[in-house]
């Protein structure tokens, strides 16, 4: 069973997350997903197996909330050190 809130998206073939609220502004978020990737999410897949190519900041707001733009050290451009979260 799938912890995430998923809603059929407009465009075929996907599906669109609720992303938690971020924990630096506190708004949600929408990422659409392929339908298999939502699929695999309901069956509970975590994220990075069900979405590997998907860029880690984009699964970090899927997980936590936190909006690519507001993670430590997005102010300067480069957003979550992908070796921080290895």
């Amino acid at each position: 069973m799938s912890r995430h809130a998923i809603y059929d998206s407009m465009q075929d073939h996907c599906a669109d997350i609720l992303t938690p609220a971020c924990p630096f502004c506190g708004q949600k978020g929408w990422i659409t997903i392929p339908q298999t990737a939502a699929d695999a999410l309901i069956a509970g897949h975590l994220v990075q197996d069900a979405l590997p190519d998907l860029d880690v900041r984009l699964r970090e707001q899927i997980i936590s909330g936190t909006h690519p733009r507001c993670a430590p050290g997005a102010e300067f451009g480069d957003g979550i050190d992908p070796a921080l979260i290895r």
